[in-house]
């Protein structure tokens, strides 16, 4: 900081104002991250490359850590950051699938997932909590001191599980007393990476009844960039009336990788003055659904693009803000010319830098449209006109009072509600009359998204009403399930050798597959299903105890709605 000042005075700027040199002092001081001390090593034995980082805008919340590359393969070694205990493992078809968790001494947890399996004493613990509570998928808290592991102990191997699309190693820290995450950049793990975020796309908000350059309503601008910064396509001036947000198209690329990731900060600057300021530093599970009000949802819905709003919705609750600057919102009064500045910067301080300018224009054309967003405050109900359908929602349902929602019923009984590009904040009951008279627990309410794949969820019978709880808007049909799934047959000898596996496929075609039990005579074994791949894999290890001679085995599958299909097998352990 000293060397800044030695510069400034140096440059002999003199007219520079005090006030400038305050908010420059700020805005450096706040958009530089701070290395957190600790004695921390990588988690894997090769070098970082990330497909995806800290803070990431996803489908419904913002990515909780670093996605390491593994070369598209798996049972890479995974070590342990720093010595401590295991205090969790989690083994789950969905999510994170295979992962474990290690608290640290100093006050911080690290998170390893979409694993494919571990070292032998902690195979053997897990296997023998699955056995004990008879069930593939666990959550086991360990107590302190079970299972200690030292600093670059290999605790697991990577892998492709649970709800992975690709082999990668998904890695987290954790502070240990709130769960929250925290990004791991922070711990100075060496990452390459020398490009600045990239910005493509500016985008006005109208927040009541604003209009930009003669046209109402939300504005994308086009950008070009220059040796220093970006500007607006054609350099013009943005005539602004009326309270409005900015928004920024914007993604960032490490050394070496192709994978689109996103931003760590971002500064909205109006002539001298600070008024927005964004840092990824923490993230907490409690809120991070509220990333449907920080981006947006719409342009993320429908073309999975990464718009960073400059501006704080009320129903956010995000602690990513510098909130004492306010919320972001702008306005111009008076008939001057604002030079506006964006700042995108990623964890390694190299950033980007938009500088536009806007001039009130005293025209005023939308106020027939007033377009400001409240918090909802009451209860409701929205009934189709037929009264069919009956949508319930209460204040903590959407994140805005004025949305728009309506329900359509098609010639093929499809039921529309409102737009799946609304987001959703809390979830909400819907409520369909069953015009037939075959009353059953198989009725379902189905999903059918844009590509036309349908989507089980769930609903119950109630008289003559099916009710479903749903925490996102679109295209719906009532269905009904009385076909159990089925069982085809991969790899089933009749004679097999121990530490062999056999190998079937288990497939549903509506309410999808929910429960499967194998039994080899009579007593459970452990066995593996993978949602992805309808496979299922019956390990005939040490842990099955099996002798060899004949044996029946016994496949039990259920789908959501209760049908059951049972598949009986008879096969010989022979000597190896």
């Amino acid at each position: 900081m000293a060397l800044f000042f030695i510069q400034i005075c140096a440059m002999n700027f003199k007219k520079i104002s005090l006030l400038i040199l305050m908010n420059l002092i700020l805005v450096i001081y706040w958009s530089q991250p701070t290395i957190i001390k600790n004695d921390f090593r990588s988690p894997i034995g090769i070098p970082i490359l990330l497909s995806g980082n800290f803070g990431e805008l996803r489908s419904n919340h913002f990515h909780a850590g670093l996605d390491i590359k593994t070369n598209g393969t798996i049972n890479y070694r995974i070590y342990a950051i720093e010595k401590g205990y295991i205090s969790r493992i989690n083994i789950s078809h969905w999510g994170y699938g295979k992962a474990i968790y290690v608290d640290h001494p100093n006050g911080y947890t690290s998170v390893y997932a979409h694993l494919d399996h571990f070292p032998k004493k902690i195979e053997k613990l897990i296997r023998d909590y699955q056995y004990e509570n008879q069930s593939e998928v666990i959550t086991y808290y360990l107590d302190s001191g079970l299972i200690n592991v030292e600093k670059g102990e290999v605790i697991a191997y990577s892998g492709n599980s649970g709800g992975s699309s690709g082999p990668h190693l998904h890695f987290e820290i954790r502070e240990t007393i709130s769960e929250h995450p925290v990004n791991p950049q922070l711990f100075g793990f060496e990452i390459e990476d020398s490009r600045p975020p990239e910005i493509n796309k500016l985008i006005f908000y109208d927040l009541g009844s604003s209009s930009f350059n003669d046209k109402c309503g939300r504005q994308e601008f086009n950008l070009k960039k220059t040796k220093k910064s970006y500007t607006l396509v054609n350099d013009s001036i943005i005539k602004v009336n009326g309270k409005f947000g900015i928004g920024l198209s914007t993604v960032d690329y490490y050394n070496k990788t192709y994978n689109k990731c996103g931003i760590y900060s971002m500064d909205l600057w109006v002539d001298e003055n600070l008024k927005f300021s964004q840092k990824l530093n923490e993230l907490n599970f409690s809120t991070t659904k509220q990333i449907n009000v920080h981006k947006d949802f719409k342009a993320y819905f429908n073309k999975r693009e990464s718009i960073h709003k400059a501006y704080i919705h009320p129903s956010n609750e995000l602690a990513i803000y510098e909130r004492e600057l306010g919320d972001g919102t702008l306005e111009i009064t008076d008939s001057d010319l604002h030079k506006v500045t964006l700042i995108v910067s990623d964890i390694k301080g190299n950033s980007s830098e938009l500088n536009f300018y806007v001039k009130k224009d005293h025209t005023n054309l939308c106020n027939q449209n007033n377009k400001s967003f409240k918090k909802p405050n009451s209860i409701q109900s929205i009934a189709s006109l037929d009264s069919n359908v009956i949508i319930y929602m209460d204040s903590n349902t959407l994140y805005d009072q004025n949305q728009e929602i309506n329900i359509d019923i098609d010639k093929d009984d499809v039921i529309h509600l409102a737009k799946n590009e609304v987001p959703v904040k809390e979830k909400f009951i819907v409520s369909l009359k069953i015009n037939n008279s075959y009353i059953t627990d198989k009725w379902l309410l189905a999903h059918i998204d844009k590509n036309g794949k349908i989507k089980n969820r769930k609903g119950i019978v109630d008289g003559d009403n099916f009710k479903a709880s749903l925490n996102h808007f679109g295209d719906f049909k009532l269905m009904v399930d009385t076909i159990p799934p089925k069982i085809s047959s991969i790899y089933q000898p009749s004679k097999i050798k121990k530490n062999q596996i056999f190998k079937f496929q288990l497939t549903d075609d509506l309410s999808g597959v929910e429960e499967y039990k194998v039994t080899i005579d009579g007593n459970w074994i452990l066995s593996n299903y993978s949602y992805k791949s309808s496979l299922l894999k019956i390990p005939l290890d040490v842990y099955t105890n099996l002798e060899i001679g004949d044996h029946n085995g016994m496949i039990t599958v259920k789908d959501e709605r209760g049908n059951e299909l049972n598949y009986s097998f008879d096969f010989s352990i022979v000597d190896n």
